[in-house]
Protein backbone atom coordinates (compact mmCIF):
# COMPACT_ATOMS: atom_id res chain seq x y z
CA UNK A 1 0.00 0.00 0.00
CA UNK A 2 1.25 3.44 -0.90
CA UNK A 3 0.21 6.66 1.14
CA UNK A 4 0.69 10.32 0.71
CA UNK A 5 -0.64 13.72 2.43
CA UNK A 6 -3.18 15.09 0.60
CA UNK A 7 -2.08 18.63 -0.11
CA UNK A 8 -4.16 21.67 -1.39
CA UNK A 9 -1.31 24.17 -2.46
CA UNK A 10 -3.33 25.67 -4.78
CA UNK A 11 -5.40 27.92 -1.86
CA UNK A 12 -6.08 31.59 -0.86
CA UNK A 13 -3.83 32.61 1.30
CA UNK A 14 -2.89 36.02 3.39
CA UNK A 15 0.56 36.72 4.04
CA UNK A 16 1.23 39.11 6.55
CA UNK A 17 4.26 41.36 6.10
CA UNK A 18 4.32 42.85 9.63
CA UNK A 19 3.37 46.29 10.67
CA UNK A 20 -0.15 45.89 9.85
CA UNK A 21 0.24 45.15 6.51
CA UNK A 22 -0.88 42.08 4.76
CA UNK A 23 -1.54 40.60 1.23
CA UNK A 24 -4.51 37.90 -0.07
CA UNK A 25 -4.56 36.08 -3.19
CA UNK A 26 -6.41 33.97 -4.81
CA UNK A 27 -5.15 30.56 -5.95
CA UNK A 28 -3.11 29.87 -8.68
CA UNK A 29 -1.89 26.23 -9.37
CA UNK A 30 2.30 25.29 -10.50
CA UNK A 31 1.15 26.09 -14.34
CA UNK A 32 0.29 29.53 -13.03
CA UNK A 33 3.88 29.60 -11.24
CA UNK A 34 6.14 28.56 -13.94
CA UNK A 35 4.31 30.35 -16.80
CA UNK A 36 4.76 33.72 -14.71
CA UNK A 37 8.11 32.42 -13.91
CA UNK A 38 8.66 32.54 -17.74
CA UNK A 39 7.47 35.99 -18.25
CA UNK A 40 8.97 37.87 -15.45
CA UNK A 41 13.08 36.16 -16.67
CA UNK A 42 11.77 37.45 -19.98
CA UNK A 43 11.23 41.07 -18.60
CA UNK A 44 14.13 41.14 -16.37
CA UNK A 45 16.06 40.29 -19.53
CA UNK A 46 14.53 42.70 -21.69
CA UNK A 47 14.91 45.52 -18.84
CA UNK A 48 18.73 45.03 -18.86
CA UNK A 49 20.66 48.54 -19.17
CA UNK A 50 21.88 48.72 -22.49
CA UNK A 51 25.54 47.68 -21.79
CA UNK A 52 24.47 44.61 -19.99
CA UNK A 53 22.21 43.70 -22.45
CA UNK A 54 25.12 44.27 -25.03
CA UNK A 55 27.52 41.96 -22.71
CA UNK A 56 24.99 39.49 -22.67
CA UNK A 57 24.69 39.11 -26.54
CA UNK A 58 28.42 39.06 -26.45
CA UNK A 59 29.40 36.19 -24.52
CA UNK A 60 27.84 32.98 -23.90
CA UNK A 61 25.73 33.14 -20.57
CA UNK A 62 28.66 31.00 -18.63
CA UNK A 63 31.19 33.68 -19.47
CA UNK A 64 28.92 36.71 -17.43
CA UNK A 65 30.11 37.62 -14.40
CA UNK A 66 28.00 36.70 -11.23
CA UNK A 67 27.53 40.40 -10.95
CA UNK A 68 25.01 40.13 -14.19
CA UNK A 69 23.50 36.90 -13.02
CA UNK A 70 22.40 38.25 -9.69
CA UNK A 71 21.35 41.47 -10.93
CA UNK A 72 19.06 39.51 -13.72
CA UNK A 73 17.47 37.35 -10.70
CA UNK A 74 16.61 39.99 -8.57
CA UNK A 75 14.81 41.64 -11.20
CA UNK A 76 13.06 38.57 -12.39
CA UNK A 77 12.37 38.05 -8.57
CA UNK A 78 10.56 41.37 -8.28
CA UNK A 79 8.67 40.80 -11.37
CA UNK A 80 7.60 37.50 -10.34
CA UNK A 81 5.24 39.11 -7.46
CA UNK A 82 4.45 42.17 -9.69
CA UNK A 83 2.99 39.36 -12.48
CA UNK A 84 1.40 36.88 -9.35
CA UNK A 85 -0.08 39.78 -7.16
CA UNK A 86 -1.80 41.62 -10.11
CA UNK A 87 -2.80 38.44 -11.33
CA UNK A 88 -4.20 37.02 -8.70
CA UNK A 89 -4.23 39.62 -5.52
CA UNK A 90 -7.24 39.98 -4.37
CA UNK A 91 -6.42 42.98 -1.72
CA UNK A 92 -3.98 43.76 0.55
CA UNK A 93 -4.63 45.84 4.08
CA UNK A 94 -2.68 48.45 5.63
CA UNK A 95 -1.51 50.43 2.85
CA UNK A 96 -3.06 53.99 2.43
CA UNK A 97 -2.54 56.79 -0.28
CA UNK A 98 -1.75 60.03 0.39
CA UNK A 99 -5.33 61.01 1.28
CA UNK A 100 -5.66 58.11 3.73
CA UNK A 101 -8.08 56.12 1.66
CA UNK A 102 -7.53 52.29 1.24
CA UNK A 103 -4.77 52.25 -1.73
CA UNK A 104 -6.00 49.87 -4.53
CA UNK A 105 -3.80 46.68 -5.35
CA UNK A 106 -2.83 47.86 -8.72
CA UNK A 107 0.82 47.92 -10.74
CA UNK A 108 1.07 51.98 -9.93
CA UNK A 109 0.65 51.36 -6.07
CA UNK A 110 2.60 47.92 -5.88
CA UNK A 111 5.27 49.61 -8.07
CA UNK A 112 5.34 52.51 -5.13
CA UNK A 113 5.20 50.15 -2.25
CA UNK A 114 8.21 47.87 -3.72
CA UNK A 115 10.11 50.85 -4.25
CA UNK A 116 9.95 52.44 -0.96
CA UNK A 117 10.27 48.77 1.06
CA UNK A 118 12.25 46.69 -1.27
CA UNK A 119 13.01 44.27 2.02
CA UNK A 120 9.16 43.44 1.39
CA UNK A 121 9.88 42.06 -2.54
CA UNK A 122 11.99 39.48 -0.99
CA UNK A 123 9.58 38.21 1.49
CA UNK A 124 6.20 38.37 -1.02
CA UNK A 125 8.84 36.45 -3.58
CA UNK A 126 9.60 33.83 -1.01
CA UNK A 127 6.22 33.36 0.71
CA UNK A 128 4.65 32.94 -2.92
CA UNK A 129 7.05 30.67 -4.03
CA UNK A 130 7.16 28.56 -0.81
CA UNK A 131 4.68 25.81 -0.70
CA UNK A 132 5.97 25.43 -4.53
CA UNK A 133 9.40 25.28 -4.00
CA UNK A 134 9.24 22.06 -1.15
CA UNK A 135 7.21 20.26 -3.82
CA UNK A 136 9.90 20.39 -6.21
CA UNK A 137 11.93 19.61 -3.21
CA UNK A 138 10.67 16.57 -2.80
CA UNK A 139 10.65 15.36 -6.09
CA UNK A 140 8.92 12.87 -8.37
CA UNK A 141 5.04 12.31 -6.68
CA UNK A 142 4.57 9.65 -9.23
CA UNK A 143 3.57 6.23 -8.57
CA UNK A 144 6.47 4.02 -7.52
CA UNK A 145 7.72 1.52 -10.56
CA UNK A 146 6.59 -1.64 -10.48
CA UNK A 147 10.26 -2.96 -10.65
CA UNK A 148 10.91 -1.39 -7.30
CA UNK A 149 11.30 -2.82 -3.46
CA UNK A 150 8.73 -0.22 -2.45
CA UNK A 151 5.91 -1.12 -4.58
CA UNK A 152 3.61 -3.97 -3.48
CA UNK A 153 3.58 -7.43 -4.25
Amino acid sequence: MVLRLARRLAVSRTIDLGYGVSVSHRPFDYADLCEAKATAHRLAREALPAARAFDAALHDDEDLGPEHEEALRGQAARHLVKLLLLRFGDRWEGIVAEDGSPAPLNAETLDAFLDLFPGVASTLHLSLESPWVELEMEGNVSAPSPHTATAEA
